[in-house]
């Protein structure tokens, strides 16, 4: 199946619509003159819109792609973004201290001469 859109792929378009119109049966002879009158206002202003809105978007798309470059280099410098930082940092130094007390190995007990100190305590240690 062939991909149709009425700005990148006109000649598809104009293809398909007059396969569709003839493909019809039972169509009267002025009844499919005005469909292929319709089809050529819609070809016709479809080709003029392209032609229109390449001016428009192209623009647009340049303005918001400079923007969004301007953006990215200002959020770099935000108040915030050294606390959430901060907040991260806080979060892995937690989040290592909770793996070292799951597995009980508090840097005092690490050098304390036990043969195994990873192990999980059975006892409480004196």
């Amino acid at each position: 199946m062939h991909r149709i859109d009425a700005f990148g792929n006109l000649p598809g378009v104009c293809r398909k619509l007059a396969e569709g119109i003839e493909s019809l049966p039972g169509w009267r002879k002025g009844v499919r003159q005005k469909k292929t009158e319709t089809r050529r206002k819609i070809v016709g202003g479809s080709r003029k819109a392209y032609r229109d809105s390449d001016d428009v978007v192209g623009s647009h798309r340049k303005f918001a792609r400079r923007f969004t470059e301007g953006i990215g280099k200002l959020t770099g410098n935000v108040k915030g973004d050294r606390q959430k930082e901060d907040r991260r940092t806080y979060r892995k130094i937690t989040g290592v201290a909770e793996v070292y007390g799951r597995f009980d190995l508090h840097p005092k007990k690490i050098g304390s001469g036990c043969r195994c100190a990873s192990r999980r305590r059975t006892r409480k240690w004196t």
